[in-house]
């Protein structure tokens, strides 16, 4: 991330964003900027990625935040010290954590879920309906599993 960047500015949310509409500027940002999909050349969107990747890593987490915001302070306050700034802004957000960490599953996806496990269960009770009204034995053993001797 570049020093001159402005975390928030580059997310598109005020200060005062909470964690939800982080996530939902986030998201936005990172479907119009992704490598695999946006017009852009890709070592030029690779970069704009990574940028949003580290500013919102670095935006998401309260600790991170908040020594951010402290530094945003002091770099408004103080130009002089902004060398030791960008270094711990840049030590903050240099790697992106939320890469590989697994999301909780929407309410569509639950849903989903459920849908899946009852036809499941339905399609399994009708199958011992089925064959308990044929006459069937519910115990059935295929032909390649029964044991013949074999003659040396």
């Amino acid at each position: 991330m570049t020093s001159s960047c402005n975390c928030y500015e580059l997310l598109g949310v005020s200060r005062s964003a909470n964690n939800a509409e982080l996530r939902k500027a986030f998201r936005q940002l990172s479907k119009e900027l992704h490598p695999d999909t946006t017009s852009l050349p890709y070592e030029n969107a690779t970069r704009q990625f990574q940028s949003v990747c580290e500013a919102y890593d670095l935006l998401s987490d309260p600790v991170l935040r908040a020594n951010y915001d402290i530094s945003l302070e002091k770099k408004n306050n103080l130009d002089s010290q902004e060398t030791e700034i960008d270094a711990r802004i840049h030590e903050a957000g240099q790697f992106s954590k939320t890469i590989g960490v697994r999301r909780p599953f929407s309410g569509g996806e639950l849903f989903s879920l459920l849908l899946l496990i009852m036809s499941l269960i339905f399609s399994l009770v009708l199958g011992l309906v089925v064959g308990l009204l044929k006459g069937e034995d519910l115990i059935f053993i295929p032909s390649w599993m029964t044991a013949t001797k074999f003659i040396i």
